[in-house]
């Protein structure tokens, strides 16, 4: 059985972001969602089921990025796939 794919996705809140993070849930992978607005990618990770987490992240602080990455690693191990998508 292969392994899911583990995806941490910056800018996930709209646009891009949020159609890769949709398209990938459906193929199952673990995603990471990284937004500056907590509350537009915490319902998407609600919508996308147990194997999204949400994480307020603004790109420009570096802080708030290391704090999500490692989270998500300790979850989940490293990703597989990093969309830097933030803009």
């Amino acid at each position: 059985m292969a392994s899911l794919l583990k995806i941490f996705i910056s800018g996930a809140s709209s646009g891009i972001g949020e159609a890769l993070a949709v398209h990938y849930a459906q193929h199952g992978a673990i995603l990471g969602l990284c937004a500056r607005r907590l509350e537009p990618i915490q319902a998407l990770a609600a919508k996308l089921g147990n194997q999204a987490v949400a994480y307020r992240v603004d790109v420009t602080d570096p802080a708030s990025v290391q704090t999500a990455a490692l989270d998500f690693m300790e979850r989940f191990g490293v990703p597989d796939i990093v969309i830097a998508n933030a803009g």
